[in-house]
C-alpha cells in the first residue's frame, strides 16, 4: 500500500532524531567543556521528566529542535548559519503539524523532506540520502498523477472535438441537403 503524506512526514522526522541526536550530543558536550552554556540553559531540559533521565542522543525530534532553538547561541552558532536557524524553525512547526495529524498536501510534504534533507545534511548526517529518496519517490507519484490527469484531459477533449465535428458535419449536411432539395 501507498505511504500517505503523513506517513511520509513521520518517517523524515524518525530520520530527522536519528541524524541531529548525534550530532546535538556532540555539541552540547563540546559547549559544555568550553563553558559557553550554563546549567540554567539547560534546567528547562534537565526538569523534564521525559528528558531527565536520558542522554540528548536518545531525546525525539521534538526536543532535539527545541534543544536548537533555545540554546543556539551558546551551542549551535558557531556550526550551523542562518539558514540552517531557519530550518529548525520550520522543522519545529513541521513536527507539531504532523503530531496533532493535521493533512499534509504533496507541496507542503515536500517541502518538509528538503527542509529535513538540508538540515542533515548540513550536519553531514548520513540520513540525509534516506529522506532525498523518500523526496524523490513524492516527487515521482506526484508527476505520474499528473501525467494521469493530462491524459484523461486530452482523452475526453478528444472526445468531446469528435462529438462536436459529427454535430458539425450534420448540421451542414442538413443546409447543403436543404439548398439543393427542390422543395
Amino acid at each position: 500500500m501507498a505511504m500517505s503524506n503523513l506517513e511520509r512526514v513521520g518517517k523524515a522526522l524518525e530520520l530527522l532524531r536519528a541524524g541531529l541526536a548525534p550530532f546535538a550530543d556532540r555539541e552540547l558536550q563540546t559547549a559544555a567543556k568550553n563553558g559557553a552554556i550554563s546549567p540554567q540553559n539547560l534546567r528547562a531540559f534537565l526538569d523534564d521528566p521525559l528528558l531527565a533521565k536520558k542522554p540528548p542522543s536518545e531525546w525525539d525530534a521534538a526536543a532535539l529542535l527545541r534543544l536548537m532553538w533555545e540554546t543556539w547561541n551558546e551551542v549551535f552558532r558557531n556550526t550551523l548559519g542562518h539558514a540552517e536557524r531557519s530550518l529548525t524553525s520550520e522543522l519545529r512547526d513541521v513536527r507539531n503539524k504532523w503530531a496533532h495529524q493535521q493533512p499534509f498536501s504533496s507541496d507542503d510534504t515536500d517541502r518538509a523532506l528538503d527542509s529535513v534533507e538540508r538540515l542533515l545534511t548540513a550536519v553531514s548526517a548520513p540520513q540525509a540520502d534516506e529522506v532525498r529518496r523518500l523526496k524523490m519517490d513524492l516527487r515521482r507519484l506526484v508527476f505520474d498523477e499528473q501525467v494521469r490527469t493530462e491524459k484523461r484531459r486530452s482523452a475526453g477533449g478528444s472526445i468531446e472535438s469528435q462529438a462536436a465535428t459529427q454535430i458539425e458535419e450534420r448540421r451542414v449536411g442538413k443546409e447543403c441537403r436543404s439548398r439543393w432539395s427542390p422543395y
